[in-house]
């Protein structure tokens, strides 16, 4: 028989021609691919330095030079120094003995209260804001010094001069001094005593306190150290273990400086996870601040140094001072199931606080801060007032030393 089709009788189909092996990938038709990828990786490798490579900040948004110049730096002794925002009534009022100090929550800062300090004292209310250590626009804590290494010692200064110094004062040199405890400005019990001295260099006390997210722990442990300083507490979506701003993504090393170099990405994560209703312009001075000079491994830092273990019922069992302060929760009623659930938690620790639901988000002070200023007025000015005669003359003697606590911010 044939291979021939005509050969096939009626009603018999061909058979299929034999399929041909595939033909092995050559050189040339390889090139096109290694082409395209070489000519990526070098464009990355162009682009990469100027994205990530570190470099002087740009100038300030407007916004946040506005309010770098509203506001003033506070010297502090011992440090680290804080920076406030103060704003007071246009006329004396009753409501002037009911001082409302802010401690705002990670990277949200005083800048982000601006608005709502502004409407409270237009409540006739005086209201503060102080950034947290490392925070907002107070400058990163300085480091602490390095221990010193003998054996680094020994080869940059030479066997011979150990020995030497060793016959001539019967010394042995270069010994390691036993290691300090551990020390972070970044801690509840640390922040809380820089606040304690930013109150008294303000002469606002007693206050009523405010905590806003993740400033609860060291606004708590402020309260427990000087509760003859506080006459109110008011908890803002305050949290001590789910912060709004994700500042882990801050710890990674290139997406941490891509987040804060492109506008658009830091945007979309402060919409996500913050303020659905912040626009481009405030979010860009947010980045700012963010941006400034030792401020990314700042937040970075004090996301490290939460208490994750704070109780808020021992918390407010823990004497009879804190006991008999009187309390008001708000919380967004309008963010997430999740977070809805985490109110009633608060609800619980908490049965004797006046519990309220806002419309805004995480950062209320963004997007309902005419509300947030509503309430807290409310609730202050309910309250006896406690505020001395003494502290009355202070706040006014504070508002006209602000020149000797003004100071350049390293941001800039």
């Amino acid at each position: 028989m044939t291979g021939d089709p005509a050969a096939a009788g009626p009603g018999r189909e061909a058979p299929p021609p034999p399929a041909r092996p595939p033909r092995p990938l050559s050189v040339v038709s390889a090139l096109p691919f290694w082409f395209y990828l070489t000519a990526a990786v070098s464009l990355l490798a162009l682009l990469l330095p100027h994205l990530l490579s570190p470099h002087h900040p740009p100038p300030l948004p407007p916004l946040l030079r506005r309010h770098l110049s509203d506001g003033r730096l506070l010297k502090l002794h011992p440090g680290p120094d804080l920076f406030a925002s103060t704003s007071r009534p246009a006329a004396h009022s009753a409501a002037h003995h009911h001082p409302v100090l802010v401690l705002p929550g990670l990277a949200a800062g005083s800048f982000s209260f601006r608005r709502l300090l502004s409407s409270l004292s237009s409540r006739g209310l005086v209201a503060a804001a102080v950034d947290l250590p490392g925070q907002g626009l107070s400058p990163p804590p300085a480091a602490p010094p390095a221990r010193t290494n003998p054996l680094r010692e020994i080869m940059d200064r030479g066997i011979f001069h150990a020995f030497e110094h060793l016959v001539e004062t019967g010394e042995v040199p270069f010994q390691e001094t036993a290691p300090e405890p551990s020390r972070s400005f970044y801690a509840a019990s640390e922040a809380a005593a820089a606040v304690a001295r930013a109150v008294d260099a303000l002469g606002l006390a007693p206050v009523h306190l405010v905590l806003h997210d993740s400033a609860l722990a060291a606004g708590a442990a402020f309260v427990s150290a000087n509760p003859a300083a506080v006459q109110s507490v008011t908890l803002i979506d305050a949290t001590t273990t789910l912060p709004a701003f994700p500042a882990a993504v801050l710890g990674v090393p290139a997406l941490g400086r891509l987040v804060l170099r492109v506008p658009a990405l830091f945007k979309g994560l402060v919409r996500l996870s913050c303020a659905r209703g912040m626009d481009a312009e405030e979010a860009d001075a947010h980045r700012a601040a963010v941006r400034g000079q030792g401020k990314r491994d700042a937040v970075f830092e004090a996301w490290k140094a939460m208490n994750h273990s704070f109780d808020l019922r021992e918390w407010r069992s823990s004497s009879e001072e804190v006991k008999r302060l009187p309390m008001m929760v708000l919380w967004s009623g309008s963010w997430s199931d999740m977070w809805i659930d985490e109110g009633k938690k608060v609800t619980k620790a908490l049965p004797d606080a006046k519990f309220i639901y806002h419309y805004g988000g995480r950062w209320p002070q963004v997007d309902a801060y005419e509300e947030i200023s509503k309430l807290i007025a409310e609730f202050v000015t309910m309250l006896p007032t406690t505020a001395t005669e003494h502290g009355s003359e202070n706040m006014d003697q504070s508002s006209g030393e602000s020149a000797d606590a003004h100071s350049d911010h390293p941001v800039s």
